[in-house]
């Protein structure tokens, strides 16, 4: 698991996240949305305005006159006039094409129709783009037969600046999109307001948790908190629970560890004290005997405790786990106890077939296993046995049999707590030894018990280990 510090930082805030998310999509529709109101705009004004451009060709085939020889249009001088000025906004021109090809009235600026815009006009008018005078025009083609003429016809073009068609696009693309640039603003207010709304929950959070003593290590209430955020409060309460139980199990332990530590100290102080009075040299050599005594049962306190605080959990946790052969590890510790055995002339002895592999901690592996003997020794009484046996099927198992004075039953689970001995056992120790086994024993995922020895007497401490977890 990747430790906090390595992952990746927040670049933003939740609050300009959720105005992002919700805002630029907001805002892209409204792009496309005036792309739309523009188009639509564009193609109503072009249908409008060639409507009134095809009205006024009609109004020009009305006015025409047929005479033999002749092709004319029947036009007042006011409707001439209204004819060349047009609009305030655009100019109009009209041309009348005879069937031969002659212009016979109006404007010869108009462009003249190209041989396609001829053939797509039987039956229906033609509009197309052109300039006149340098100014973009559209222009409108309609096709009038003449009368008692088959196959003749008269051409009626009629054209107009695009002046109205561009304001008319104009107008509409404003009132459209000025409308919904309206609402698009007043959304964003109401998605600010609706996030900042939202987000004011976790602010209350953030405060209470900021307002808090560092010694306060008591649950973050539930109750105020948004439905989603919940879980992260239930996590950051599992985490208070598990950092109180550590600081109180520390504390625990510094105040046991004063305490264990004082009456040695206090002990060597006296003794040295007592060996300097001294003159003659037997009186002297046994305070010294006694202060040396005094001073290995303090360094194996302190080692004691130096291995307990490795062996906790949290300090084990950034340990690679390596494939270690715990059948090998318990045969050197059991070779290294000898001499201790020895001194007893108890029978310590290794039983185990092949490598037995678990995952761990191959120091902490050692202290556990050495505990373990350490402890069979010291409480079995002189001439006894201990045997150390590792064993492997599917799960490896390491069990230390003796046929010292056993455990009772009803305090198997007290003599795992720290400083905890059993009452006349008549042996010195600091009883840190089956605590430093469970611990190295939880984090290793491993279980420890407590049973009657092989022989119906003594003591049979069993680690269980999982089967090793294979390298990914």
């Amino acid at each position: 698991m990747k430790p906090l510090g390595s992952m990746k930082p927040f670049t933003s805030s939740i609050r300009r996240q959720l105005i992002a998310w919700l805002v630029i999509p907001i805002l892209t529709i409204w792009l496309i949305g005036a792309a739309a109101t523009y188009v639509f705009a564009i193609n109503f004004a072009t249908d409008a305005y060639d409507n009134a451009l095809l009205d006024s060709a009609r109004t020009l085939i009305a006015r025409l006159r047929f005479d033999p020889d002749h092709i004319k249009v029947d036009l007042s001088p006011e409707a001439q006039a209204i004819f060349k000025e047009g609009t305030k906004l655009d100019k109009f021109f009209y041309q009348v094409i005879g069937p031969t090809g002659t212009i016979r009235a109006g404007d010869t600026d108009i462009p003249a129709p190209d041989a396609e815009a001829l053939d797509g006009i039987e039956e229906e008018p033609d509009f197309r783009q052109g300039k006149i005078n340098g100014e973009d025009v559209r222009i409108g083609l309609v096709n009038v037969p003449v009368p008692g003429q088959p196959g003749k016809r008269v051409l009626i073009q009629v054209a107009e600046t695009l002046n109205g068609r561009h304001d008319l696009t104009n107008e509409i693309l404003l009132a459209v999109v000025g409308s919904q640039l309206v609402l698009i603003v007043l959304s964003a207010l109401a998605v600010y307001l609706g996030v900042k709304r939202g987000l004011a929950p976790l602010k209350t959070l953030q405060q209470a948790i900021a307002s808090r003593s560092r010694r306060d290590l008591s649950p973050v209430a539930e109750e105020g908190a948004p439905q989603e955020v919940r879980p992260l409060v239930q996590e950051i309460n599992h985490l208070l629970s598990r950092l109180k139980e550590d600081i109180e199990a520390q504390r625990r332990f510094v105040a046991n560890a004063a305490h264990q530590l004082r009456t040695p100290l206090a002990g060597l102080k006296t003794q040295t004290e007592f060996a300097l009075r001294q003159t003659e040299p037997e009186d002297l050599r046994e305070a010294l005997k006694q202060i040396q005594s005094s001073t290995d049962k303090a360094t194996h306190l302190v080692n004691q405790l130096l291995a307990l605080a490795r062996s906790e959990p949290g300090s084990m946790r950034s340990q690679e786990p390596e494939q270690v052969d715990l059948s090998t590890i318990a045969r050197e510790a059991t070779t290294d106890l000898v001499p201790q055995a020895l001194k007893k002339e108890i029978d310590l002895g290794f039983e185990g077939a092949g490598p037995a592999v678990v995952s761990g901690d191959p120091l902490a592996l050692r202290e556990l296993t050495s505990n373990l003997i350490d402890n069979a020794v010291r409480y079995t009484q002189p001439g006894g046995k201990v045997t150390v046996n590792v064993s492997s099927n599917g799960s490896v198992e390491l069990r230390v049999d003796d046929n010292g004075p056993g455990v009772p039953a009803e305090e198997r689970e007290r003599v795992f707590e720290r400083f905890y001995r059993v009452l006349g056992s008549g042996v010195s120790g600091s009883g840190l030894g089956l605590a430093i086994v469970r611990e190295i024993a939880q984090s290793h995922m491993a279980d420890v018990s407590l049973a009657d020895g092989p022989e119906g007497g003594g003591t049979s401490v069993t680690v269980k280990f999982p089967p090793p977890q294979l390298p990914v």
